[in-house]
């Protein structure tokens, strides 16, 4: 299912932010987590906090990377440092349970002053977030996209391709004239589309704010409390196991001892029913970890 959704740099207070999105029909909001290059200003933990007490549950994460300034630094290994703080920074937003998305900003005009360092420093971040059990999406126009659908590439994209200053309710992310290919991220949770902003000097406003508006597959976006589904591209080794149960501080100490020898990835989970939401380290849910990090997680309580 496609859903509607407003990206701003500045984040507007909750009751507006809220009443612009039933303006256009739509269900989220973008959300600049940060980022070397983010110029998103008022995006926190607790405006998002605010977001939710006005009914807004769902959420696009955007972590802003290196730009056509950072040249020297579009490098597979700072994409992989950079995944790495991305994954961090969604985890203060509360957003670190197996299979969530999160998105690299690459502009265009970053991937048109240096090619394949571009390509370079997108698979090396998105190499780093899918390690981490996240499932990694780039954010660019399709010029950049297209030679990103390959093996260590995006498992979804948000395309920026404007069409429009004005909201479509018929518009589709899995049907974008003239700029993807429909076989490209062809499943659901592969997409989002940003095609409506700032054409021939005139801006798209909703509510008398200019923003961008977008339609977004609902597997490219985070809700409250729950994990995303959606579909991983190749490379992932993202797993849920079907299973939420209450797992001791022992039993989740065994299972590490385990797989330290296996050398294997795990899921843990537990109760999501509880007063902290299953965040404590007594009670781990919907974890994709490294056996280190799981490891470091036990011992720190």
């Amino acid at each position: 299912m496609a859903v509607h959704g407003l990206d701003r740099a500045a984040a507007p207070e909750a009751a507006k932010a809220r009443a612009m999105l039933d303006e256009i029909h739509g269900t989220w909001w973008n959300v600049y987590i940060g980022g070397p290059r983010s110029k998103g200003s008022g995006w926190t933990p607790d405006r998002v906090r605010q977001y939710e007490a006005q009914g807004i549950t769902r959420f696009l994460l955007i972590y802003v990377g290196r730009q056509g300034g950072d040249v020297p630094l579009l490098t597979t290994s700072q994409g992989r440092q950079d995944g790495d703080e991305a994954c961090q920074i969604a985890a203060r937003f509360g957003y670190d349970a197996a299979g969530t998305p999160i998105c690299l900003d690459l502009e265009g005009a970053t991937f048109d002053k240096s090619e394949q360092g571009s390509l370079n420093y997108a698979r090396g971040w998105c190499h780093a977030v899918r390690a981490q059990g996240l499932r990694p999406g780039v954010y660019s126009n399709p010029r950049a996209l297209i030679p990103l659908a390959r093996d260590d590439g995006p498992d979804w994209v948000w395309v920026a391709a404007w069409v429009s200053n004005k909201v479509d309710p018929n518009a589709d992310p899995h049907r974008i004239p003239h700029h993807l290919a429909d076989d490209l991220w062809a499943n659901a949770g592969q997409r989002a589309w940003q095609y409506a902003g700032r054409i021939r000097n005139e801006p798209a406003t909703v509510g008398g704010l200019e923003v961008d508006i977008n339609v977004a597959d609902d597997g490219c976006l985070v809700g409250t409390g729950h994990p995303t589904e959606g579909t991983t591209g190749p490379g992932s080794d993202t797993s849920t196991g079907g299973w939420d149960e209450m797992a001791t501080k022992e039993e989740i100490k065994d299972a590490v001892r385990e797989v330290l020898r296996e050398e294997l990835k795990v899921v843990i989970q537990g109760d999501p029913n509880t007063e902290d939401g299953g965040a404590h380290p007594h009670n781990l849910r919907n974890i994709n970890r490294t056996a280190t990090a799981i490891k470091q997680k036990v011992d720190a309580d």
